[in-house]
């Protein structure tokens, strides 16, 4: 569980209306207008009961999801012989997952829990962003048309990075400037074709 305060015994009956009292209001309503407050409200306990386990009400956002309260859909990754090709397609799923209602929630929520949780951010890349990371290093260090020696870790933080900054930021992932960045990243990596 993310918490960072030391607390008796958590009740499960009481956790599990919290984290199904978040999980409601955060299908109706905005991470903004999510408080500890409606969290007690609708889960019939009272706010000390939320202080004495969670910190914030991201870390209670953090527990519903990883716990199962919040289902995710899984992320995308890029699959397909065509280097180009397969992360333009990942881009662009990656790109609508976060950007529905529940991806922009889920992701201000959750980053903001590991911005000022270190059980919360562990917990966080372990589940999603690190695998997703690593699938992608693997997929772009296997393609033969990519420089074997280039930094294909940097290139996967990038690809990922970008699109989480536009979602937290507000700012729109477009098609062109998403085909703009998959431009710098693969000639980056690309092996050079030789003099002329």
């Amino acid at each position: 569980m993310t918490q960072s305060r030391r607390g008796p015994k958590r009740n499960e009956a009481s956790r599990r209306a919290i984290l199904e009292a978040t999980r409601d209001i955060l299908r109706t309503d905005s991470y903004d207008r999510l408080s500890l407050d409606g969290i007690a409200r609708r889960a019939g306990v009272g706010k000390q009961t939320i202080y004495r386990w969670w910190s914030s009400k991201a870390a209670v956002v953090v527990d519903a999801v990883l716990d199962g309260f919040i289902p995710t859909p899984p992320l995308p990754e890029p699959s397909g012989s065509d280097i180009a090709v397969a992360l333009r397609e990942w881009l662009m799923a990656f790109r609508e997952q976060i950007a529905s209602p529940i991806g922009r929630t889920l992701s201000r929520a959750l980053t903001g829990a590991a911005a000022v949780d270190d059980t919360a951010a562990t917990r966080l890349y372990t589940h999603f962003t690190g695998p997703l990371r690593e699938h992608l290093r693997e997929r772009l260090a296997s393609d033969a048309e990519l420089r074997p020696d280039a930094d294909h870790l940097a290139a996967a933080d990038a690809l990922i990075g970008a699109l989480i900054f536009l979602a937290l930021s507000r700012q729109p992932a477009e098609s062109d400037h998403l085909d703009g960045l998959l431009d710098i990243v693969l000639n980056g990596l690309r092996k050079p074709t030789g003099i002329r």
